[in-house]
């Protein structure tokens, strides 16, 4: 955790993995998981990776979490976000509850609740890339 605290990345494992057993018992599946999923509704977690509201996006934000297993891609719509804004702006390990939307090969969780899991990763920063 130290690796990605410091530089973002590390040459072993992801620290979500450290937690895995945890988001398990809650519940929470895998980005592996969720690629294998064609619909439904899903909650899954990860480091924050960006965060982006375009201007063209009437409010909408786009957030990239990575777990051990890969990346997943949520829309929150701007009440979704409003109503959970210190999760979806602060948190450095975020859950995310919604359900799967599927074009083509690319996959989005339609978010509808976020939690901030960073207490999980010992009080460990991990800073996004926001973009607004």
């Amino acid at each position: 955790m130290t690796d990605y605290a410091t530089a973002g990345l590390s040459l072993k494992r992801h620290p979500v993995s450290f937690v895995r057993r945890e988001l398990t018992r809650r519940g929470i599946i895998t980005a592996a998981q969720l690629a294998q999923r064609q619909s439904g509704w899903v909650s899954i977690a990860g480091i924050v990776l960006i965060r982006q509201r375009p201007g063209t996006a009437s409010g909408i934000v786009f957030v990239t979490l990575e777990d051990e297993t890969g990346v997943a891609n949520l829309i929150i719509r701007p009440d979704v976000f409003d109503r959970f804004s210190l999760a979806a702006r602060k948190a450095s390990l975020l859950q995310a509850e919604g359900r799967i939307q599927r074009e083509g090969q690319v996959i989005h969780v339609m978010t509808y609740r976020l939690s901030d899991l960073t207490q999980l990763l010992s009080n460990q920063e991990f800073p996004s890339r926001d973009f607004r």
